[in-house]
């Protein structure tokens, strides 16, 4: 609602007869800055354009009071609006690379552009592969080095269409609109603030590449300073991890292939030291059997961590029992592993799936299987002796 004034500490949505500062609209975000004028001060948290076109300054009142009618001075951050306007012309360059590159198809299909960095979406049917974005990143950059001029003009709509400028088709736009230019390779409708040469952008990096919808990708990338500090940021953790592994930086690559191929045979190596160890365990079993009703069933914890090396152990068992049941289980990654096995000769009597499904309660999970043997998982390990001694209780009956 219209107040006539507001006081120290005070938000308030203030709008002048002129104004320096941009409303955001055309994805481009608002201006921030300060107002001030006789005794008071009002800092700009934000700028928006209403739809007739009013531009709306979002302020807190850091002291004094503002009232209606008074003259102000209206000051924008300009370091925030020099990052925005280079991001801003980044991003017109990109969507003409892009275009040149891949196919007229390519359209805007969104964008922001923020002071941080720049986001731009367009049409296209897949992702596009880490040379060609690399390559879109130097053509950019290329034009950012030929320090070309940035124009501006005022067209009668009709007259601007006819040049062949870029334009949006879901905008709806007035009797006269701002043309943006660079030179010969550029051309766009658009009203926000850009740079006065390419090469006020500096650097342009992309950042990621993503998919936002069907035939729809997204590219974000930063600009100037920004671009700088990630160069260097990225710069460093290479020098680092080149340190730790006492290599060169450009042979980086091979080393941590070798490392991980180094790894995995280890893990190999590892799995089958545990395969042996547990088939040991099994040879050697035969005092931890215990006889209920004539059945004799095997029930213990293991030392194996995946459900693969699991099964081999369960079979090895099995094979030693002859006539019985065996129920092992596991503990891998904080989560409970188990199996029951039932020889042929006892299945008519007793089903592995449901078995099995019981003692997974004990552990807060589920599973299920066939009648001789059936696999289970659950997120209370620390239940694993309760889970293991329950076989007895069910055969008990």
């Amino acid at each position: 609602k219209e107040v006539d004034g507001a006081g120290k500490g005070g938000k308030v949505e203030v709008v002048t007869k002129e104004t320096p500062f941009y409303g955001e609209s055309g994805g481009q975000t608002g201006d921030k800055g300060k107002i001030t004028g006789d005794g008071f001060e009002l800092v700009v948290e934000d700028t928006l354009k209403d739809p007739t076109g009013l531009i709306i300054h979002k302020c807190k009142v850091i002291s004094g009071t503002i009232k209606q009618g008074v003259k102000v001075v209206l000051e924008v951050d300009q370091d925030r609006r020099k990052a925005t306007a280079i991001n801003h012309t980044a991003t017109h360059l990109l969507h003409t690379v892009l275009g040149n590159m891949l196919g007229d198809h390519v359209k805007q299909a969104g964008s922001l552009v923020s002071p941080e960095r720049l986001r731009f979406d367009f049409t296209h049917f897949s992702a596009v592969d880490r040379q060609t974005m690399d390559k879109v990143e130097r053509k950019v950059n290329d034009k950012i080095r030929e320090n070309i001029k940035v124009r501006f003009e005022e067209l009668d709509a009709e007259d601007a269409f006819k040049t062949g400028a870029k334009a949006l088709f879901d905008e709806k736009y007035g009797d006269m609109v701002r043309v943006v230019s660079i030179e010969s390779f550029s051309s766009e409708f658009c009203g926000g603030t850009h740079a006065d040469r390419t090469g006020d952008i500096g650097l342009f990096k992309i950042l990621s590449q993503s998919s936002i919808a069907a035939g729809v990708r997204r590219i974000e990338a930063v600009t100037g300073s920004a671009a700088v500090l990630l160069t260097q940021a990225e710069g460093k953790i290479i020098q680092d991890t080149a340190g730790l592994l006492r290599e060169r930086p450009d042979s980086l690559t091979n080393r941590v292939e070798k490392l991980l191929s180094d790894q995995k045979s280890l893990e190999k190596e590892v799995d089958r030291l545990k395969g042996k160890i547990a088939s040991k365990s099994a040879d050697e079993a035969e005092d931890e059997y215990k006889t209920v009703k004539n059945i004799k069933i095997l029930s213990k914890k293991v030392p194996i961590d995946n459900p693969g090396a699991l099964r081999d152990l369960a079979d090895k068992f099995k094979d030693r029992i002859k006539s019985g049941i065996v129920v092992l289980g596991a503990v891998a990654e904080e989560k409970a592993l188990l199996i029951v096995v039932v020889t042929k000769d006892l299945i008519k009597d007793f089903h592995a799936g449901k078995i099995v499904k019981e003692l997974a309660k004990e552990v807060g999970g589920s599973g299920g299987g066939r009648p001789d043997m059936a696999q289970a998982g659950g997120t209370e390990p620390e239940n694993m002796e309760k889970a293991l001694n329950k076989i007895f209780e069910i055969i008990e009956g």
